[in-house]
C-alpha cells in the first residue's frame, strides 16, 4: 500500500489550480465585471435564457429560429463590452483547464478499474 495521502494530494492540486494563470485571470475578470451590477445582471439573464434554450433542446422541443437569433444577437451585444468579453474568455480558459484535469483523473481511475 502506498504512503501517498490522497487528501494531501487533493489539497496540493487545489493550491496549484488556485495559483494557475487561468484561475487568476478568471478571478480578476470576474471582479471587473462585478464592479457594474448591470453587467452581472445581463450575464445572469443571458445564461438563464441559454439554460432554458438548452433544456428545450434536450427535451426535444422545437426552438423557434427567432429565439436562436435573439440569443446570438444578445451574446454579440454583451460581448462588445470589453470587460465582459474578457470575463467570458477567462471563464472559458479556466473551465477548459478544469475539465482537462477532471478528464485526466477520470482516465486514470477508469484504467485502474479495467486492469
Amino acid at each position: 500500500m502506498s504512503n501517498v495521502n490522497s487528501y494531501d494530494k487533493a489539497h496540493e492540486l487545489a493550491r496549484v489550480i488556485t495559483k494557475s494563470e487561468p484561475y487568476l485571470n478568471y478571478c480578476q475578470a470576474k471582479k471587473e465585471v462585478e464592479k457594474k451590477p448591470e453587467w452581472t445582471s445581463k450575464l445572469l439573464e443571458l445564461r438563464q435564457r441559454q439554460a432554458e434554450f438548452n433544456r428545450a433542446q434536450i427535451l426535444g422541443n422545437d426552438v423557434p429560429k427567432e429565439t436562436v437569433q435573439e440569443l446570438s444577437l444578445e451574446f454579440a451585444r454583451i460581448n462588445q463590452i470589453k470587460e465582459i468579453a474578457e470575463f467570458l474568455r477567462a471563464e472559458t480558459a479556466f473551465v477548459q483547464m478544469f475539465n482537462d484535469i477532471q478528464e485526466i483523473i477520470n482516465k486514470a481511475i477508469k484504467s485502474g478499474l479495467e486492469a
